[in-house]
């Protein structure tokens, strides 16, 4: 599946919503099949639409269809994948695939850039998420948008919980760079970024350059 914008990580998860009839073709034969299918951020600088080189291949975990014929799912993410080329187009795209895996990343090295990235994170999180609407005058729709800030600050709260757990460098580089990173080339590039210390590295300046880090983001 071909996506602008979209780009999905080992261990995460994709909520998508099913609607284009080849698609539907595909997830009716993924669910008789191996429920696996890949996920592909779209070449912006090719006009026909093509995959980047590197992608996912995901799990469908849950697939819900509704009466008009759609279907709600979540993806799980597997493993980074590079695409070899199309093997047929229609009804749907079907591509050979190469698995990737990082190589070993305990160093110390690694170790450190994790410990910063961490750093960086916890004192996003502290600050909290921020909408960034301005109050309505109406009560109603002030009401409402304090509503959506109460539930942005708790599942931003949820994140920084979850990200306390997970121990593996690699699995926070990815789960990190899912929930922070908002520029779709840039998680892109950190998709396609094999080695943990290299990813780790690049996140850690991405997150300094970003808007995500205190006035003072230096750890």
């Amino acid at each position: 599946m071909i996506l602008p914008e979209t780009t999905l990580f080992p261990r995460m998860t994709l909520p998508l919503r099913i609607f284009e009839p080849r698609y539907r073709r595909m997830l009716k034969d993924v669910l008789e099949g191996g429920r696996v299918f890949a996920v592909a951020l779209r070449d912006p600088e090719r006009k026909a639409e093509s995959p980047m080189p590197i992608g996912c291949l995901g799990l469908v975990s849950t697939a819900v269809e509704q009466p008009d014929g759609t279907s709600l799912l979540t993806l799980q993410g597997l493993a980074r994948v590079e695409f070899l080329g199309p093997v047929r187009l229609k009804p749907y795209r079907v591509e050979a695939i190469r698995g990737i895996f990082s190589p070993p990343g305990d160093s110390p090295q690694t170790d450190a850039l994790a410990r910063k990235v961490r750093a960086l994170v916890r004192k996003r999180v502290k600050l909290g998420f921020d909408l960034g609407f301005p109050l309505p005058d109406d009560p109603a729709q002030a009401k409402q948008l304090q509503q959506m800030q109460d539930l942005a600050n708790a599942s931003f709260q949820q994140f920084g919980r979850q990200l306390a757990k997970v121990k593996s460098p690699e699995q926070l580089a990815d789960l990190v760079a899912s929930t922070l990173i908002g520029d779709p080339l840039a998680r892109q590039f950190l998709l396609a970024t094999p080695q943990i210390e290299e990813r780790l590295r690049h996140l850690h300046q991405m997150l300094l350059a970003s808007q995500f880090n205190t006035d003072d983001p230096t750890p």
